[in-house]
């Protein structure tokens, strides 16, 4: 082909051909060809091309099933009847220095995933081994025209310039061509597209920087020790490792290692040009054929399956979780109502002979020991009311007050304690004209518990905020901040568990929590705690908002 129409050919390609065993396995034996696409860079690509990808992070991966579809066998059988264009030449010279490069690149950037955990090792190994896709599509167009670069004295220097010379589009343009055309994923072509640029550079045009990173450095270090092809003539390596957070010495042990492992490829008794094996396309065509007549019954019936499972699954979950809460309920609630019986009586008569004999002790200490013993009566009788509250709370009579009303009572009820402790209590991003409805007195004890619990629990100087957040149809968000120590990842998970006693200092370890939630949810809505690395302790009511004709009623009444 004349000289600097190949590079012009080359992005005209319809696809790069997938080799023999790469075919028969799409028909034959579809489990197997993602280990064949290491070795096979048309079918990598093909497969990028056609295959479903997986969601992330297996960024050059493939979805459950995909391969075992109709559309690959058919898709190839298509293309090759379609055009014999695109047979990479595997036994010439420029191919096999190629696909070492690749091969060799492609096992760093796996080692250098596995060392980062920046990538995902399939994914980098894979996209690797693309990084020579403009060489792959030069060579399969013109084998003379592809070796011309690797014998210019000025290729080492000025790769891009000998490649425009000679193929008249130079390997990264050929590349960011054909990765554009055959539509493959964005992180594959974004990065095999910026190989040339250095990492500060590339950022700004890929779509993971790190991905970038291990790739081009995986190429980078490939080509100093095994055949320069101008992949990465841009690229600084101190700036690579720096980001990738590795020492010379680390990357030195990495590609040694990657240049010792051997290449398992097995020899095939196929010539590796699918056409000229007799009935390659036949067998595709017949696998297609074969997988779209019994593939969608099966598939449809373990997807069915599949979904049932999952329904039961969460039915049971559900069913258990409520079948505990309401068991440990009904306990609190037995244990409540005998214990209210039981043991407020005998409370009832030592805090009344305490506090008769407190008017008649002339001793100052002994009279100090009887108000103790009267406080602690009345602790216990507060703990046995707050837990029959949680356990049988009395049912919501539901009014329809305003949002604002409601916050701003439950500040003045804490401020005296705020004051006390020193603490700031803020009221602030409140909405006019947003009605809740619900239980007012339920829902007031419910906030008022959470700011208590957070007044008692910010340093002196602290602060605590109450805000709601932007309406939601059907609901409001009413939100809890504040500046103490946080609640631990143990107390966080049980931090609505009735007399849960791991909770940090300064949390508590009553029925506060717990009884606002059952509050909350009785009244229609949901309490959360929402945690949060260097942020404030953050609690999240979620309340039912009065809908327009609630109001309407309301206003004419």
């Amino acid at each position: 082909m004349p000289g600097k129409a190949v590079g012009r050919a080359a992005v005209e390609l319809p696809w790069l051909c997938p080799n023999t065993d790469s075919l028969i396995a799409l028909a034959d034996a579809p489990a197997t060809v993602t280990g064949l696409s290491a070795a096979d860079p048309a079918l990598a690509i093909f497969l990028l091309r056609f295959a479903q990808s997986a969601p992330a992070p297996a960024l050059a991966g493939f979805a459950p099933g995909t391969l075992s579809s109709a559309l690959l066998p058919e898709t190839a059988a298509a293309f090759l009847a379609a055009t014999s264009a695109g047979v990479l030449p595997v036994a010439s010279f420029v191919m096999k220095k190629v696909l070492a490069v690749a091969e060799r690149a492609g096992i760093i950037a796996g080692l250098l995933a596995e060392t980062t955990r920046r990538a995902t090792t399939e994914s980098a190994a894979t996209v690797a081994r693309l990084a020579p896709m403009g060489w792959y599509a030069i060579a399969a167009v013109d084998t003379f025209n592809a070796t011309e670069p690797l014998s210019d004295p000025q290729f080492l220097s000025q790769p891009a310039n000998v490649q425009t010379e000679i193929w008249g589009l130079d390997h990264a343009a050929i590349t960011r061509r054909l990765a554009a055309r055959w539509k493959l994923p964005a992180c594959v072509a974004t990065t095999i597209g910026s190989l040339i640029h250095s990492f500060a550079v590339a950022t700004r045009l890929v779509t993971h920087p790190d991905l970038f990173a291990i790739v081009q450095l995986a190429v980078l270090e490939t080509e100093r020790n095994e055949t320069c092809l101008g992949l990465t003539y841009g690229a600084d390596r101190a700036e690579l490792l720096e980001h990738l957070q590795l020492e010379d010495s680390t990357i030195h042990a990495i590609v040694t290692q990657g240049f010792e492992l051997a290449s398992n490829q097995v020899s095939s008794c196929f010539d590796p040009n699918p056409h000229r094996v007799p009935l390659v396309r036949n067998l595709l065509r017949m696998a297609g054929e074969s997988r779209r007549r019994n593939g969608p019954a099966l598939v449809v019936r373990l997807e069915d399956r599949i979904d049932s499972l999952h329904t039961a699954l969460a039915e049971v979950g559900e069913l258990v979780s409520e079948r505990l809460r309401a068991a440990k309920l009904d306990a609190l609630a037995e244990l409540a109502a005998g214990a209210g019986h039981e043991i407020n009586n005998p409370l009832a008569v030592i805090s009344g002979n305490a506090q008769r004999l407190i008017r008649t002790e002339p001793d100052l200490e002994r009279a100090e020991a009887l108000r103790a013993i009267v406080r602690q009566a009345n602790r216990i009788a507060g703990i046995l009311r707050d837990l029959m509250q949680f356990a049988r709370p009395p049912r919501p009579n539901s009014r329809i007050v305003p949002l604002g009303d409601l916050l701003q009572n439950t500040r003045d009820d804490l401020t005296p304690l705020a004051i006390e402790r020193e603490v700031r209590l803020e009221l602030e991003g409140v909405y006019a004209g947003l009605w809740v409805e619900g239980d007012v007195t339920q829902l007031r004890h419910a906030l008022g518990s959470v700011v208590r619990n957070g007044v008692e629990a910010a340093p002196s100087g602290g602060w605590v905020r109450i805000s709601s957040a932007a309406p939601e149809e059907g609901s409001l968000t009413v939100v809890v901040e504040d500046s103490g120590p946080g609640l631990s990842s143990e107390a966080a998970e049980h931090a609505f568990d009735p007399f849960f006693c791991g909770r940090s200092a300064g949390r508590g370890r009553g029925l506060g929590l717990p009884t606002a939630w059952q509050l909350v949810r009785q009244n229609g809505g949901e309490l959360r705690f929402e945690p949060k690395d260097g942020e404030p302790t953050r609690f999240v009511f979620t309340l039912q908002r009065a809908v327009e004709h609630d109001l309407l009623s309301l206003r004419s009444a």
